[in-house]
C-alpha cells in the first residue's frame, strides 16, 4: 500500500532519507526535527513520507506530532488523534499509550499532537528531551514535526533536544531573509542543522 499524497517526489524522499542517515560515526542521528520558515513549506508532508520510506527499510520508526497549534498527522495519515502528545505533556498520561501504529507500515508508529492545547506547548521544552531519551530504546529513528521555527518558542525548544534538524523551504514562496533568519537562530542555539531542502510541491 502507498501513502496517497505526494507520489511523483517518493524517489526524492529516498534519496533525501539516504542523505540525512549516511553512516557516519562522529553523527548518530536517532531524532530528527523537519521546521521550516513559514506555514506550507511541507514538512509534515515530508515527515510522513520519510517516515514511511524509514520504516520500509525494516526500521522502527515513529514519527511525532509536535505542531500542538496546527496538527495534521493524523489527518493525513487516517489515525485518530484524540489522545497524544499534549495529554502526556499535561499529566493525563503516559505518552507511550498515545502511540498509534498505521495500518500498512508495521514499523511505523505515530504520536499524535492529541488535544490542541497552548499551555502544553508550555510544557515541551521541559519534557520533550525526557520523551525523546526513552523513545530512542525503543525506536531506531523518531522524527518530529512542530510549528515553523520563527516565532513558535516551542519549535526552538525541539530544535534543542533532537539531534538532527533539516529545514524545509519552498521554491517561489519561503522568504529568503525568514530562511536566512532561520539559520541564524539554529546556528545560535547550537542545534545540529543537517541540511536545507528545497521542496517544489504546494503543501503542508
Amino acid at each position: 500500500a502507498k501513502y496517497e499524497g505526494i507520489s511523483s517526489y517518493e524517489e526524492a524522499i529516498r534519496t533525501l532519507r539516504h542523505s540525512i542517515l549516511l553512516p557516519d560515526p562522529t553523527r548518530a542521528v536517532r531524532s530528527l526535527l523537519l521546521t521550516s520558515a513559514a506555514p506550507g513549506d511541507g514538512k509534515s508532508t515530508a515527515i510522513i513520507h520519510l517516515g514511511i520510506a524509514h520504516a520500509e527499510q525494516g526500521k522502527r520508526t515513529l514519527i511525532i506530532d509536535a505542531d500542538l497549534r496546527r496538527p495534521s498527522i493524523h489527518t493525513k495519515l487516517n489515525l485518530s488523534g484524540n489522545r497524544g502528545l499534549s495529554n502526556a505533556l499535561l499529566g493525563e498520561m503516559d505518552w507511550k499509550e498515545g502511540v498509534v501504529p498505521t495500518e500498512n507500515w508495521p514499523e511505523l508508529r505515530v504520536l499524535p499532537a492529541g488535544t490542541v492545547s497552548r499551555r502544553a506547548s508550555d510544557l515541551i521544552g521541559s519534557m520533550m528531551i525526557d520523551i525523546l531519551d526513552e523513545a530512542v530504546k525503543d525506536y531506531d529513528l523518531i522524527f518530529v514535526d512542530a510549528p515553523p521555527l520563527l516565532g513558535f518558542a516551542e519549535a526552538l525548544q525541539i530544535a534543542k533536544a533532537v539531534d538532527g534538524v533539516v529545514v524545509m523551504a519552498r521554491a517561489g514562496h519561503t522568504n529568503r531573509w525568514a530562511l536566512a533568519s532561520v539559520l541564524a537562530t539554529l546556528k545560535r542555539l547550537r542545534a545540529t542543522t543537517i541540511g536545507l531542502v528545497l521542496n517544489e510541491v504546494d503543501k503542508n
